[in-house]
């Protein structure tokens, strides 16, 4: 016989009370003197040896009573005749998920799932375990007792092709999955058990408050290379407006603090200055008392590389000297003749300066460059412009060089609103001293169009990653280069190249990361966050390593880039946000599946234990028994 709650036999020790009444009553008899005894009644006489007997039989009846409810309370049962560890098979899902961190009545999710089978003997019954991240064949205390929280997820079906595989093909065998999560709707918990072979059980943990406030998202905008904000997102599922305080660190540093105040399942935009060339241990966090996990996000900021501009001149170039100046950029400047094809290819920006014709070697150079997203700025010549040049146009998607005008005019025309002059201007300028041209190709004009001269055509032009003049701007066609507009013009089209850093990933999906970190052929990085470190999948070309994760790292943290023990930049990874959606499903009535109220109906279910409730409702019967008996001898035995 086993027993669905064991715990209750304990109440037998207390059986030792009645035992102890009896033994020692502590009735104490008192004489009393009389006058004349004619007045008492007449006593029915009873000899001492059937006083007690009648003693030992109530206390036996109670004892019995006694002992019936708590066997009752106990729930006994006998096992089943089928031997478990042959003809059962069972696999356990377990959500170990960031979502199984909220707190039920009886503490966080995850731990009192594990809690809960730990209470139930599984020993002999050969269970098969998987979560989202691990697989334990034949299941043990201590595997329980490993498991960890982690980023990855598994969706329903998954999960259930994963048990399946774990079934063996026998058809006499009873297969039983059971699923414990709190199944969020993003679980993708179908309703329906379209494989009769397998017996589906539903366990579903629910979470005791689902008002949550979190950090959604973190990006940075930027004005110039050392200038840049950071913008932070939180949102709130609480039906209260709700305020919560929020610190920025690098570290340990303090670099900003704010509150944010949110209004009933709402979102608040908030925004910090960034000062600080590169914050490698970054995280957000705030303050609430939901799901803990989204409290905090880490982010990393590394240095920005200085950007390697190289211009290809036919003319007298100077001017781009005096703008690209380190240590934001690194410039190369030559001749057409004369071209260190390294330097070139190495290039994130590269001017073509007024040449009218690309030589073989060059025009073949550039267009391979051209598929690398490289940014190019062209400058035309005022001399008649060769067909290498032209195919290079073409391939750019530029057309209209053929066509030209010599006619001095002005440029009246800004864009305000696009990249290159945002920030540059407080107002829209009406009085500007606009520079002016003598010569210029007919580009047309567009939506592309960012300078325009005063008869409409363009003069300044965006076509993808390229930036087109129509006139040469040596100082014999155009004063623009000693215009106040030459500086923001040029510095924000070699700035274009920057593309707001990605500040972290998320965990349990593929991250390709593209590192700039030069590497030798047997030279590999490292990934280390000081409390684990493991080396990625990773490749290394052009001067860069692209390193690729995902079954690690499990853990949301800011993990150091290692070259030869040595930190080079940093990455930080976070859980995604999807586990913070407290919506669930309800999961009711099921076709073919089994909703459990509590796990240990699981584990006396058909297979493990022959009838649940049959054993408590004689237990009962006997104590209403013995208390008739108990009642009767009272009364009637003398």
């Amino acid at each position: 016989m086993q027993f669905y709650h064991p715990e209750v036999l304990y109440a037998l020790v207390l059986l030792i009370i009645p035992i102890l009444v009896h033994l020692f009553q502590l009735r104490k008899f008192q004489t009393e003197y009389f006058t004349n005894v004619k007045f008492l009644k007449q006593l029915s006489l009873q000899t001492r040896k059937s006083s007690r007997i009648k003693k030992w039989l109530v206390l036996t009846t109670r004892l019995f009573a006694l002992a019936s409810i708590i066997f009752a309370f106990s729930q006994p049962y006998f096992p089943s005749n089928i031997p478990n560890s042959k003809n059962v098979e069972t696999v356990i899902f377990l959500d170990n998920s960031y979502s199984m961190e909220a707190k039920g009545k009886k503490g966080k999710l995850l731990e009192r799932s594990v809690q809960e089978l730990l209470e139930n003997e599984f020993s002999n019954k050969n269970i098969n375990l998987f979560t989202n991240s691990e697989e334990y064949k034949n299941l043990t205390k201590e595997d329980l007792q490993n498991i960890k929280y982690t980023g990855d997820r598994l969706d329903f079906k998954t999960a259930l092709l994963k048990a399946t595989s774990s079934f063996s093909k026998d058809t006499n065998t009873i297969k039983k999955f059971l699923l414990i999560s709190d199944f969020q709707q993003n679980f993708g918990f179908i309703r329906e058990n379209s494989d009769p072979k397998i017996d589906i059980f539903t366990y579903q943990q629910f979470p005791e408050r689902k008002q949550n406030i979190q950090i959604d998202t973190a990006f940075l905008s930027s004005e110039t290379m050392d200038s840049m904000i950071l913008n932070v997102t939180l949102s709130s599922s609480d039906n209260n407006s709700q305020t919560s305080s929020v610190s920025l660190y690098n570290n340990d540093k303090l670099l900003g603090k704010t509150s944010a105040n949110l209004e009933p399942n709402s979102k608040v935009n908030l925004s910090f200055p960034i000062n600080e060339l590169e914050i490698l241990q970054g995280k957000i966090q705030i303050d609430d008392n939901g799901l803990l996990f989204d409290n905090t996000l880490y982010f990393s900021l590394n240095k920005t590389q200085a950007i390697k501009v190289c211009s290809i001149n036919g003319v007298q170039s100077d001017f781009l000297k005096r703008i690209y100046t380190a240590p934001e950029f690194n410039y190369s400047s030559f001749l057409d003749t004369s071209i260190n094809y390294n330097s070139l290819n190495d290039a994130d920006v590269i001017i073509i300066n007024e040449i009218p014709e690309l030589n073989e070697v060059l025009a073949s150079t550039l267009f391979k460059l051209n598929s690398k997203n490289k940014v190019f700025i062209i400058i035309p010549s005022a001399e008649r412009l060769g067909s290498n040049f032209i195919n290079f146009l073409k391939k750019l998607g530029i057309s209209g060089f053929n066509q030209f005008q010599e006619q001095e005019k002005f440029i009246t025309s800004i864009k305000f609103q696009h990249p290159l002059y945002k920030g540059v201007f407080d107002k829209q300028v009406k009085n500007f001293e606009f520079p002016k041209v003598q010569f210029n190709y007919n580009l047309g004009s567009g939506s592309n169009t960012i300078l325009t001269l005063q008869d409409n055509q363009s003069f300044l032009m965006q076509k993808g990653n390229s930036f087109i003049f129509s006139a040469p701007l040596n100082s014999k066609n155009s004063n623009f280069i000693q215009s106040p507009l030459v500086v923001p013009t040029f510095y924000k089209m070699a700035i274009s190249t920057i593309n707001p850093p990605a500040l972290y990933n998320y965990l349990g999906m593929e991250n390709k990361i593209s590192l700039p970190i030069p590497v030798s052929n047997d030279e590999i990085v490292k990934l280390n966050s000081g409390k684990i470190s493991f080396i990625p999948q990773q490749r290394s070309f052009d001067g860069k390593i692209e390193i690729t994760t995902n079954e690690l790292p499990q853990n949301p943290d800011n993990y150091s880039v290692e070259l030869r023990d040595t930190p080079q930049m940093a990455i930080s990874y976070n859980v995604s946000r999807e586990e913070s959606k407290m919506v669930y499903d309800e999961l009711g009535s099921n076709k073919n599946v089994q909703q459990l109220q509590d796990l240990k109906e699981f584990f006396i279910s058909e297979g493990y234990a022959t009838e649940k409730n049959a054993f408590w409702k004689w237990f009962v019967t006997f104590a209403l028994l013995f208390l008739i008996i108990e009642t009767l001898l009272l009364k009637y035995f003398k």
